[in-house]
């Protein structure tokens, strides 16, 4: 990993007098990106197996995005009360969960059959298709508090899946206009997920500006440069990577609050992802870990990957 280094001397931090404030998912094209990224990135990673069965995964979260039955969106009353308070429009804690999201766990789930997993990840999988609504409600409920981790890996991944499926498809089917900054707002606007990751553009109009990204729902909204996404700070912020490997990513770091989060650039490489980027780069998070930083939020996916 290199040394230390502090920002200096100019640096372009955006063309864009005023960037869009919020770019939501495709959900055409967002699941199956995500999985051909990681694909590429599996060849010579110490984890590719695992970054391949994810992609398998994605592909399944692909195929079911289409068929699912349609769900519930806010109304123009949540979403003034939600501008109002300065919530997020689709609160991943208060959020009402209609039954499309067990819809897509149980299509996820059809999808993978025949698909070689390990015995424990099969088992899992098999419970939670057996298991009735109320058991499946619960383990949503528990996932989507971040602050804890109460069920096994398996069952932990499996029921991300379908739940970043079900948020996903929603932020997608919002009107961007009303969607609207939040309370911190290094939060996700659309469901109040911290971020886990972050993107630099390089094309048209975007060139420079950077994006969060959200690991519930994809949606990505802005965020000047070289300041913490995590606690807003502009002080103490600095850049590691390790050398000769993956330019493009890198761990962006706050004396501040003592947390990184990764930031990939596009100019360097247009298709890297903040989500599927950040599973294949296990290597550089022990690295900042060990040099005295944590990560600022998970990836859900990752909790499985580190069990």
């Amino acid at each position: 990993m290199t040394s230390k280094g502090t920002v200096g001397g100019p640096i372009d931090i955006g063309t864009v007098a005023q960037p869009p404030f919020v770019r939501l998912p495709d959900l055409t094209t967002m699941f199956a990106r995500r999985a051909a990224r990681l694909e590429f990135l599996a060849s010579g990673n110490a984890m590719a197996d695992y970054l391949l069965f994810v992609a398998t995964v994605m592909r399944a979260q692909a195929a079911v995005a289409a068929d699912l039955p349609e769900g519930t969106l806010p109304g123009p009353a949540d979403i003034a009360f939600a501008h109002e308070h300065k919530l997020p429009i689709l609160d991943r804690l208060t959020w009402r969960r209609d039954p499309s999201w067990q819809a897509g766990l149980a299509g996820i789930a059809a999808a993978l059959q025949g698909v070689a997993m390990p015995p424990a990840a099969s088992a899992a999988l098999a419970a939670l298709r057996r298991s009735d609504r109320v058991a499946r409600e619960a383990v949503a409920d528990r996932l989507l508090r971040t602050t804890e981790v109460a069920e096994d890996a398996a069952t932990a991944f499996f029921g991300n899946a379908a739940l970043q499926l079900y948020w996903t498809r929603m932020a997608a089917l919002l009107d961007r206009e009303s969607v609207v900054p939040v309370d911190p707002p290094v939060l996700c606007p659309v469901c109040g997920s911290p971020p886990v990751g972050s993107a630099v553009y390089a094309q048209g109009s975007l060139q420079g500006v950077r994006f969060l990204s959200c690991p519930l729902c994809a949606c990505e909204w802005h965020c000047v440069r070289i300041k913490c996404p995590n606690c807003q700070s502009t002080k103490g912020i600095a850049y590691h990577h390790i050398v000769d490997q993956s330019p493009w990513l890198k761990a962006e770091t706050c004396d501040e609050c003592r947390t990184y989060t990764k930031i990939v650039y596009k100019e360097k490489d247009a298709d890297a992802d903040p989500f599927a980027d950040d599973l294949a780069s296990v290597g550089l998070d022990i690295l900042v870990c060990e040099a005295g930083w944590a990560r600022a939020a998970a990836n859900p996916f990752l909790i499985a990957a580190a069990n």
